[in-house]
């Protein structure tokens, strides 16, 4: 007996649900990967363009690490600097801070470390540590990148990171 209604309360939410839908949704015929990890040239273009990052910060090649951009409007934040807003940020697009932080700042040098790419088409998620270095010591935090391929190239569509020491 307790399972009669039940039974009924399931058949009339399942057919209740498909009133509300506006057309049927069609069943994937694309298979969900077992992983994202990128390979072949597109890890291959990805790393790349993360070498490029390390040398144009390094050198203080402006014209360069633009290059790697979208645009100079992404997104592109410390995350420490919402925090610090009291959880209120009042817009993410801080490249100009970044830009005259790295470029007009004094020198250093930056490598990456514990790099993860993942990949779906033409989007891909990097995350890594990096670390700047200078004659007096060093400093670290942890960075996301969201990356595009755009006529066949890699760009940074967003990124957003931490820093510490």
């Amino acid at each position: 007996m307790k399972r009669a209604p039940i039974a009924a309360l399931l058949v009339f939410v399942s057919t209740s649900a498909g009133a509300f839908a506006t057309s049927p949704v069609p069943a994937s015929t694309v298979p969900i990967p077992a992983s994202f990890e990128s390979s072949g040239d597109d890890r291959r273009a990805i790393e790349s363009l993360l070498s490029t990052y390390t040398r144009a910060v390094s050198t203080k090649d402006q014209a360069l690490f633009e290059t790697l951009l979208l645009n100079v409007d992404i997104p592109f934040y410390a995350a420490s600097s919402a925090i610090r807003a009291a959880g209120v940020v009042e817009g993410i697009r801080q490249y100009e801070r970044f830009r005259k932080a790295v470029f007009e700042g004094a020198p250093f040098q930056q490598r990456f470390q514990d790099v993860h790419i993942q990949q779906d088409g033409a989007l891909a998620e990097v995350s890594l540590v990096y670390v700047n270095s200078t004659a007096r010591g060093s400093t670290w935090g942890w960075k996301t990148m969201l990356l595009l391929k755009v006529d066949a190239q890699w760009k940074i569509a967003s990124e957003l990171f931490t820093g510490h020491g």
